[in-house]
């Protein structure tokens, strides 16, 4: 996750350091135009849809890219699983359980490195402890819509000076993306491509799926078993942990790529 200093609807603006690169991989949604729009099915609760809506409208001020809030189905059991449709993002909140994790994105990519789908999960098994205030929910809700669109973070270090951006490891969070965070969208669709993958049906020159969760800390999940819900697909293999985060990667048969950022929650 990391940090860009600008204030989205309402708060101040402010400059941020020059930094390195922050794009999670080469990873990035195909389109054919300088700029496109993105579908966030909203299948969060109502008291979720105020950070929601912030963190999209905040990610819109980006010219590259347009975030549209679609609201859907916000039964049990659409959010346990947070399925992501074909070309779009799917958001959800339920009380995963004491799985050591706040929050999850999770991307698929095709053979060419596109992004075709993707997902955010927030976990209310911990968001409902007083501790996982207001600002927690709009950070993790702001980062993790930032890794669905190809983001990594900015700083990883909990004890430095804060970088003012979601895309930031600080304690307390910062709830918005930064100038820097906007600069790296500019670099990372600064370019455009043979077709579109953010929209439903496109030819993505690869498989679906939207990935799924994986209750626990993720060992041992790659072999296709949830360690807590049915039906749920594992993560993969880690590729990693630094420090509350910690990626994994699927690869599915027909090669598509199925990448989860994992945020930790504190202490685990």
């Amino acid at each position: 996750m990391k940090r860009i200093c600008l204030a989205a609807l309402g708060a101040a603006l402010c400059s941020a350091p020059s930094l390195a690169d922050h794009s999670w991989g080469p990873y990035h949604w195909a389109r054919t135009t300088t700029s496109f729009d993105l579908t966030i099915v909203n299948s969060t609760t109502p008291d979720w849809d105020g950070y929601v809506t912030q963190a999209i409208g905040d990610w819109s001020q980006s010219t590259k890219l347009n975030m549209i809030d679609v609201a859907s189905d916000d039964s049990s059991k659409t959010r346990r699983r947070c399925q992501g449709p074909d070309g779009q993002i799917r958001i959800c909140n339920l009380a995963y359980g004491n799985t050591g994790w706040l929050g999850i994105a999770g991307i698929s990519i095709d053979s060419a490195g596109h992004i075709t789908t993707g997902y955010t999960k927030l976990n209310d098994t911990y968001f409902s402890e007083p501790f996982y205030d207001e600002t927690w929910k709009q950070s993790v809700t702001c980062q993790e819509l930032g890794h669905n669109v190809g983001l990594d973070h900015q700083d990883e270090n909990f004890n430095n000076g804060s970088l003012f951006t979601c895309m930031d490891y600080q304690n307390p969070p910062y709830e918005f993306p930064n100038d820097h965070d906007f600069v790296q969208l500019e670099t990372i669709y600064g370019h455009t491509d043979a077709y579109d993958s953010y929209v439903t049906g496109a030819d993505s020159g690869g498989g679906g799926g939207g990935g799924g969760g994986c209750n626990g800390r993720g060992r041992g999940c790659g072999n296709g078993a949830s360690a807590g819900f049915a039906g749920e697909i594992g993560w993969g293999i880690s590729l990693g942990r630094r420090g509350q985060q910690e990626t994994f990667l699927r690869v599915d048969p027909d090669g598509t790529r199925h990448l989860t950022h994992v945020t930790w929650a504190i202490g685990f």
